[in-house]
């Protein structure tokens, strides 16, 4: 089925005349600005919405990985592996960017990656163990 452009123009043209009569031709570039207006605004306050929902999520994440991070220290120092350091670091930097002054999305981004990737060096060490003995390279 092959669509004619003559044919879209004219219906096109005059959907908009009707438009036009319908809003007012006095009104009409008035009533098309305001809509533009309120739909950006409308899509602004969404992306807001979103941003804070996003923020909440993040926030929620860090959290939960580094409870996970604390507890798989805790089971790598039960089978003697090293873990009380990295505990301490990443504890304390995880509350320095949790309370920490800046930017939020930012911090807890930062305290997101870093309980990530504690848990997951903490992950490594507990499929992996160092046999007794042996140093670290």
């Amino acid at each position: 089925m092959r669509r004619d452009p003559i044919l879209a123009a004219w219906g096109i043209g005059l959907l908009l005349a009707a438009l036009v009569y319908v809003v007012g031709p006095d009104r009409f570039l008035f009533r098309l600005l305001d809509t533009l207006h309120v739909l950006g605004w409308r899509i602004a306050e969404l992306v807001d919405d979103l941003s804070i929902v996003a923020l909440d999520l993040v926030r929620a994440l860090a959290i939960g990985l580094y409870a996970t991070f604390v507890v798989l220290a805790f089971a790598v120092a039960r089978r003697g592996g090293p873990s009380r350091g990295a505990l301490v670091v990443v504890s304390l930097l995880f509350l320095a960017l949790a309370g920490g002054t800046g930017v939020p999305n930012t911090r807890w981004t930062a305290a997101l990656v870093l309980c990530a990737v504690g848990a997951a060096v903490m992950t490594g060490r507990l499929r992996h163990p160092q046999p007794v003995g042996v140093a670290a390279r």
